[in-house]
């Protein structure tokens, strides 16, 4: 149904090549129209960069004061004692980022921030931190403006953090939660455009445009989809139909009021009246090519030779008739047709239906899975569509594996030791943690049968070792009883032999 890959020109062209493909062996969905998704992470990556341009050189400050403390042993231990004088009450201490990387960034920021006046003192102790840091290569020492830009770079980034973890996720259906991280952008976007501070301002038109770009314009005319598009049309491609079709599948919203309302802010009130018309009408295509594929077979039934003859008779002939209304009524899915016109199809009647609640840990494969017998075609969509990855992160970590495992000191492991590493490796991360404070009861029962055997094991061990004792004194007391006794009846032979060798 879908290929998800990020923005580069060649993935472009190669999924307008798979499309063509496809469609010239009859085996694509709506003619590859929702072919191409794009990596919902990678566009949070491009709107959080232009972000960052802006403040810049702040962020270079931070990370070389950050680095001249991290390249030497004394630095870090007079480091910490000047945090200690400060009274630094954080458990988080300072990392260096990769400049490639923003979630590296935000981690380096959001720690550096906590120990701004421990930089402050360090740096009244240590002349070399300043002179270096103002040298020809050094960005400069960072003042309280660039801590400033910091914290603000930091509190914003979280949320751009929280983000691209949720649409991360491997272990769980996540495309129907693409179209609520884009309002969660959209908003945070918003928020920065409309503020009164300049920087702010600024990098919030940076990020619009570039949200605008991929998520927030819609076009009336766009050329075919199932084409690549070229040169300038290209940046009229709209985004792909496939993310609202996956909100609408998630029983707590369906297509409400919240789901209108939330298309009518990201794009405006005209413009999301027709991105609302274009989102019913692909819903409704995309049911009806499906009903048409995986609804039964259009045939009536035919006599053979090996009828009974009571299915001749006016009995049997009615109970034909009821066969067919039912295999009718089974192929139209309860569309509306010529003969059926107070029927209702299935996604008809699951629209119609109130919404589930929105509860924290609503599992949407199990609630369709259940449904499965109710929405038989429906649920053949909603499989499909929720299977959608919208990000790649998952597939490049698992082809960057490889790269971590292989590196120039493991060179020779066979392909049997490499296969366990990396399922090992996958294990551990898939482990589920134990929530204690779901366990408490179960918890202070282990503790107290782990104090009643240690109790009793340390209570036998005492009486072992008194026995053991007692036990060596008795032996003790017995060798020398017997001892005395061999010595006097050692004596009285001695004695008996003297006597006897007297003369007479």
């Amino acid at each position: 149904m879908t290929v998800t890959v990020d923005n580069a020109s060649a993935n472009d062209s190669g999924v307008s090549y798979l499309r063509k493909q496809m469609n010239s062996l009859k085996t694509s969905i709506a003619q590859g129209k929702y072919l191409h998704m794009r990596c919902a992470a990678h566009i949070v990556n491009l709107i959080v960069q232009e972000c960052l341009k802006e403040v810049l050189e702040s962020i270079k400050r931070v990370r070389a004061a950050v680095r001249f403390v991290k390249n030497g042993t004394s630095r870090l231990v007079k480091f910490k004692e000047c945090a200690i004088l400060e009274k630094v009450d954080t458990k988080a201490f300072l990392s260096l980022d990769v400049c490639t990387r923003w979630n590296s960034t935000y981690d380096t920021l959001k720690a550096a921030c906590a120990y701004e006046k421990v930089f402050a003192r360090y740096a009244d102790g240590d002349p070399y931190f300043t002179i270096e840091l103002i040298s020809d290569k050094g960005p400069g020492v960072p003042d309280e403006q660039d801590w400033e830009n910091a914290r603000k770079m930091a509190e914003f980034l979280g949320h751009f953090a929280e983000i691209t973890k949720r649409v991360s996720a491997s272990l769980s259906a996540t495309s129907h939660t693409y179209f609520h991280e884009i309002g969660e952008v959209n908003i945070l976007v918003n928020n920065w455009l409309n503020s009164s501070d300049p920087i702010q301002a600024t990098m919030g038109k940076r990020m619009k445009d570039k949200f605008d770009k991929y998520w927030g314009q819609w076009h009336d005319i766009v050329e075919n989809e199932s084409e690549k598009a070229k040169g300038k049309e290209k940046d009229k491609e709209n985004i792909n139909l496939l993310i609202f079709v996956a909100v609408v599948l998630d029983p707590r919203y369906k297509l409400s009021q919240y789901t209108e309302f939330a298309i009518h802010q990201i794009y405006g009130q005209s413009t999301g009246e027709k991105v609302w018309a274009a989102v019913n009408k692909g819903l409704h295509g995309l049911f009806e090519e499906y009903r048409a594929t995986f609804a039964p077979s259009d045939g009536t039934p035919q006599s053979t030779e090996s009828e009974s003859p009571q299915s001749k008779q006016v009995g049997g002939s009615d109970r034909m008739m009821k066969s067919m209304y039912a295999k009718r009524m089974k192929l139209n899915s309860g569309s509306s047709s010529s003969y059926n016109r107070g029927s209702r199809t299935e996604l008809e009647k699951y629209l119609a239906e109130e919404c589930e609640d929105d509860i924290k840990n609503f599992d949407i494969l199990a609630w369709w899975k259940g449904q499965s017998s109710r929405f038989p075609i429906l649920s053949r969509l909603a499989r499909d569509v929720l299977a959608i990855p919208i990000s790649t992160v998952a597939s490049e970590s698992a082809f960057s594996t490889c790269g971590r495992i292989m590196d120039d000191f493991r060179t020779s492991l066979t392909p049997f030791m490499v296969e366990a590493l990396v399922c090992t490796q996958d294990w551990l991360k898939r482990a589920t943690p134990t929530n204690i404070a779901e366990n408490t009861e179960e918890l202070t029962y282990l503790e107290e049968e782990l104090i009643k055997e240690f109790k009793d094991k340390a209570i036998i061990e005492n009486k072992a070792s008194k026995a053991q004792v007692e036990g060596s004194k008795a032996t003790t007391s017995t060798k020398s009883k017997a001892t005395t006794t061999t010595k006097s009846k050692s004596s009285k032979t001695c004695k008996s032999k003297v006597s006897n060798s007297k003369p007479t």
